[in-house]
C-alpha cells in the first residue's frame, strides 16, 4: 500500500517506542502498515 519505510526498520526502530495493547485488545491492522500511512501523508503533503 504505502511503501515509505521497509518493515524491518520500523520493527527495530519505531514500535519498540509505542504503546502496547491493555485488557487484551487486539488491532485489526498491522502496526506496520499504520506507521507507514501515517508518514505517507507529510511525504506526499495535502494537495
Amino acid at each position: 500500500m504505502y511503501n515509505i519505510l521497509a518493515k524491518d526498520t520500523i520493527e527495530n526502530e519505531i514500535l519498540p517506542f509505542l504503546s502496547t495493547a491493555k485488557r487484551g485488545f487486539k488491532t485489526k491492522s498491522l502496526m506496520t502498515e499504520t506507521v507507514n500511512s501515517v508518514l505517507y501523508k507529510p511525504k506526499t503533503g495535502i494537495q
